[in-house]
């Protein structure tokens, strides 16, 4: 979020966990349902609201009076923060003026919107949306596996696991970022990255998206299901942080559904009867893991809009260890 914030402002937020302390009088509902972070931008104190459970009929009326309620308890302007949001909601959240960010989508900041339109032009303010889990793959495969040479597009394809088709999607949404060029040799299409490494991965973050769709709390069954190590439980095994109780894992969406249909993996109401937090990714977890371990670009991704300030701490050890 900072990175996607810096993109379009010029000026990157220094973003902290709010004390309990100035929540606590905030209404348990709203203590629940968000997470709390606090930066200064253009010499204003503002408060972010990360959603963290969406319930299915919540409107926007009843977002605008929670931001509202927000906004005069913390005595300061609060930006919702959603993963995602349809265009048609969007829409009805800037006509009723309520802040939001969807990082790498939409910034709606209607109190600071001089200040942006005083720093940039309408050119510089057009931020494309995420890419595809595909083109996502694809950019993080590049990152990784620094240097790669050029590699014909069916060969990606093949070594990835994906159709023609979703390939050729994912040629055009990388050619539209600019995150590549492509090369012909006689019919053999090629994607030639400029950039590799930590340089490529800077340009691409703000265009990336966590990889998590959905979680679950889980007990195992028989037999038991191929996962990566994921979450805190795979930054635990990179850095310093102690893992916690209960392990994170993480398989690919469609083998998740599979899994549960099978019996494989059992679904739990809460934590207290599970054995894991299963974490549904849009993408196979296995196509980048190391040593059956989510790869550290995608561990980040997951994990960059978490609270917690060991964890903010941690993960920026991630990306400092990628090939240059």
């Amino acid at each position: 979020m900072a990175s996607y914030i810096e993109l379009v402002s010029g000026t990157r937020p220094r973003l902290e966990n709010v004390p309990k302390h100035e929540t606590s009088n905030l209404p348990l509902f709203l203590r629940e349902r968000y997470q709390f972070l606090r930066a200064a931008l253009y010499g204003r104190q503002l408060y972010f609201a990360i959603e963290k459970t969406k319930p299915g009929e919540l409107s926007v009326p009843k977002y605008a009076s929670e931001a509202e309620l927000l906004k005069k308890r913390l005595s300061a302007d609060v930006i919702l923060i959603f993963e995602q949001l349809p265009s048609y909601l969007r829409n009805r959240f800037v006509k009723q003026g309520v802040p939001f960010i969807v990082p790498g989508t939409q910034m709606f900041l209607p109190t600071l919107m001089i200040d942006l339109r005083e720093h940039f032009s309408k050119a510089d303010m057009r931020i494309p949306g995420k890419l595809s889990p595909t083109s996502q793959v694809v950019v993080l495969y590049h990152i990784l596996k620094a240097p790669l040479p050029p590699e014909p597009l069916v060969r990606l394809a093949k070594r990835l696991g994906y159709s023609a088709m979703a390939m050729s999607k994912a040629q055009k949404e990388l050619l539209a970022a600019k995150l590549c060029r492509v090369e012909r040799a006689g019919r053999t299409i090629l994607l030639r990255f400029e950039l590799r490494g930590r340089d490529l991965w800077q340009k691409a973050e703000p265009l990336l998206a966590t990889p998590v769709k959905r979680t679950y709390w889980v007990r195992w069954g028989q037999p038991r299901p191929r996962a990566v190590n994921a979450g805190v439980t795979a930054l635990s095994q990179v850095s310093m942080l102690t893992d916690e109780q209960l392990p994170t894992c993480a398989m690919r969406d469609k083998d998740v559904v599979s899994a549960l249909s099978k019996g494989k993996i059992v679904p739990c109401e809460g934590r207290e009867e599970a054995q894991a937090r299963m974490e549904a990714w849009k993408y196979d977890p296995w196509l980048l893991a190391e040593n059956g371990t989510a790869d550290r670009c995608s561990l980040y991704l997951s994990l960059r809009n978490n609270a917690d300030e060991r964890i903010q701490k941690e993960i920026q050890f991630l990306i400092e260890g990628l090939p240059q």
